[in-house]
């Protein structure tokens, strides 16, 4: 195995520490991994220190959940090894104060459903702060209403096609939010073109300065990875890989696995590269 450059922890939208992860990866024989917790670095701070002690190379990271506002659609991207992560402090507070909103909204919304409150659903969010849908099955679940976080009752409350309780999150626009990634001087890449239908927003991120597209990746559908592996020859953009972990908290039992989709050695090499050369400028 080489490297899952996607790993979410406890610290956003994942279910376990950073050190679990950290640890699970030694135990899988996983050489590198990346922490890329959803619009924050709680997770990716001291995973360095935690990685050396076992062995592991730990890359820090971040995903930026984002949306193309002329297209209508999310998108996400990635971001390693920023050299000035203080530069995008601003876009994060952004995000993860519209994330907030929603999800205060959300909790109210069930509240007058099931006899939860805001409280109970912190209990179970991390020292991270992030809380998601998740979080509010986890609470109902504790309270005996819900057997499982992904079942017919998430569905009922939480589905963007009808969910009684759903509230949209005001994402930041991908395009102003490549504006202060490309101020931290990391490596830039989008994830999981396929989901979404993001597919569609490529050509122009290529355009605003991606230096990577997320090709091996669970979501992707095999119809599209032709047309990124093209792109991304044309264009010359590192191709990575990853799982996009969430731990329990996931949705999608194929992205339960550490390490089963990766970045291979090559490209994982080209990005430490990129990395550095960036550090230079």
């Amino acid at each position: 195995m080489s490297a899952d450059l996607h790993c979410h922890t406890a610290m956003s939208d994942g279910s376990d520490s950073p050190e679990f992860v950290i640890r699970l990866a030694k135990e899988i024989g996983l050489q590198s991994l990346s922490i890329t917790d959803h619009d924050c670095y709680s997770g990716s701070y001291g995973a360095d220190r935690i990685g050396r002690k076992f062995g592991v190379q730990v890359i820090n990271g971040v995903e930026c959940s984002c949306r193309d506002v002329g297209r209508g659609h999310k998108v996400h991207i990635l971001c390693y090894n920023c050299k000035y992560p203080d530069a995008i402090d601003y876009i994060l507070q952004k995000a993860n104060k519209a994330r907030a909103e929603a999800s205060r909204e959300m909790i109210s919304k069930v509240s007058k459903l099931y006899p939860i409150t805001e409280e109970m659903v912190m209990d179970g969010v991390g020292s991270g702060g992030f809380c998601g849908k998740q979080h509010i099955m986890l609470a109902l679940m504790k309270a005996g209403f819900a057997g499982e976080i992904f079942g017919p009752l998430f569905k009922e409350l939480f589905s963007s096609n009808g969910g009684s309780c759903f509230v949209p999150i005001n994402h930041n626009d991908v395009f102003e939010t490549m504006d202060y990634l490309r101020q931290s001087g990391g490596v830039i890449v989008m994830a999981h073109p396929s989901v979404y239908g993001s597919i569609a927003s490529l050509e122009d991120l290529i355009k605003a300065g991606i230096h990577g597209v997320e090709i091996n990746h669970p979501r992707n559908k095999p119809q599209d990875i032709a047309v990124l592996r093209q792109a991304a020859e044309q264009h010359n953009l590192l191709v990575t890989g990853g799982t996009d972990f969430h731990g329990y908290f996931s949705e999608h039992d194929r992205l339960k696995v550490l390490g089963s989709y990766t970045t291979d050695d090559e490209q994982l090499e080209k990005l430490l590269e990129k990395s550095a050369e960036l550090w230079k400028n």
